[in-house]
């Protein structure tokens, strides 16, 4: 007891933890392993995955910046000769703003930043951008032209905002620097759709044709996926030209077909599947669609408003209009409370020759450039508006409610008097 009467605070080893402060303690000494008797600091990483190390000076001063631990940390961090160093005790809500700020469990209260999904490509493609909400890919010459172009065309509000040139540390490759399509979403689940009847261009088949070899690695490709697709020939040379693979790759899924083909889903539980290479009529695309979906009622009809909006601005776009969009995706974004959609990846898409005009719906010929991006995006409104229509039906409630028995049996005695 004090001497104005007033009991003592309580040190923080002499009261049971909350519930908050276990977690905190707990998360200092995982990130303590190691180093036994050392405190925690911020580092100057803004990673909160990263954001704290041992401290390796000599100086057992805390960083008193409001971006570090303060409050709570500092009680069962600090050793008692730094407990009677510290002359000024933070405020309450300062503690409890910092707690939210430094720990991963209260996240929601910041603007996220979540790790690049990539599902399809070249893995390495992606890394994380210099700036919050930002990625970086690989520059693509092609795909940067592409950007340049975007920004200045009504399909800006539907493909990633192009935001510049970043050189790697080492100055050995460059990196576009596109807005982070994930960043607004809290475990979204990702769906990469390519879209188009093909997904080489004419000139990468024409190239192929050429100087046409046996390729024994495209051969055993095929075999893994259907060990009756090579011809007999074909298995008895143990090898299939390129031309002859790129041609049947694009026939055993949905990309011939319905002009679109699902190249991989991940869900928000962080469990992923690239397996749909044979997946290709409507009803197994329907599943898988269902699939991705479930447990999100909301994300279908958003899906299928945002379709419909591309597909509007596709038809009156000049960027669409003068080229060939080869090798593009759709990429899908929901999560518990949004769902959108965007154009992404441009690195075969190129400016169509002057004399040549394309309708993006028509069917493919060698030489008329046609890359079915229409039919695709149809077939995908199609698919999803179907699943909506399927979705039960919210009941709703009556729009009058039977009185009480009570109040019922007052209003029947008032007539009868």
């Amino acid at each position: 007891m004090a001497s104005n009467g007033n009991p003592l605070p309580m040190h923080p080893s002499a009261r049971p933890k909350t519930l908050m402060e276990s977690l905190l303690v707990a998360k200092m000494e995982q990130a303590t392993v190691g180093h036994p008797g050392k405190p925690l600091v911020r580092t100057d990483s803004a990673d909160s995955a990263s954001s704290m190390g041992s401290v390796t000076s000599t100086t057992s001063d805390f960083c008193r910046c409001d971006d570090c631990l303060l409050g709570i940390a500092d009680l069962y961090a600090q050793t008692p000769a730094e407990e009677n160093k510290q002359k000024k005790k933070p405020s309450g809500w300062r503690k409890l703003r910092n707690i939210v700020q430094w720990t991963p469990f209260f996240q929601t209260y910041k603007k996220q930043r979540y790790p690049w999904v990539q599902l399809a490509g070249h893995q390495g493609n992606f890394k994380a951008g210099p700036d919050q909400g930002t990625i970086l890919k690989k520059l693509c010459v092609k795909e940067e032209k592409c950007f340049k172009v975007l920004m200045k065309d009504v399909l800006r509000p539907y493909v990633p905002e192009y935001k510049g040139l970043v050189a790697s540390d080492d100055g050995e490759c460059s990196y576009i620097q596109l807005q982070d399509l994930l960043g607004d979403f809290v475990s979204p689940c990702v769906m990469d759709c390519k879209i188009g009847v093909r997904t080489y261009l004419e000139e990468e088949l024409a190239k192929a044709k050429e100087k046409p070899k046996l390729r024994k690695d495209m051969y055993d490709k095929m075999c893994q996926i259907d060990s009756n697709a090579p011809t007999e020939e074909e298995h008895r040379m143990k090898g299939v030209t390129k031309p002859r693979y790129m041609v049947w790759r694009e026939t055993i899924s949905s990309t011939a077909t319905l002009g679109f083909r699902i190249e991989g889903i991940r869900k928000g539980d962080g469990t992923s599947s690239k397996d749909f290479k044979t997946t290709k009529s409507k009803e197994q695309i329907s599943r898988a669609f269902q699939d991705f979906t479930e447990g999100f009622p909301h994300a279908v009809p958003k899906y299928i408003q945002r379709l419909k909006a591309i597909k509007a601005t596709l038809e009156t776009s000049q960027f669409f209009s003068n080229h060939e969009v080869i090798g593009s995706s759709l990429l899908f974004v929901h999560d518990r409370f949004n769902a959108n959609v965007w154009l992404i990846d441009f690195a075969k898409t190129i400016k169509l020759p002057e004399e040549v005009k394309i309708t993006h719906s028509s069917k493919w010929k060698v030489g008329n450039h046609e890359d079915g991006y229409l039919i695709g995006v149809n077939n995908l409104i199609s698919i999803f508006m179907t699943m909506l229509e399927q979705q039960p039906v919210a009941v709703s409630p009556p729009l009058t409610l039977p009185d009480p028995p009570e109040i019922a049996e007052m209003q029947k005695h008032e007539e009868n008097t």
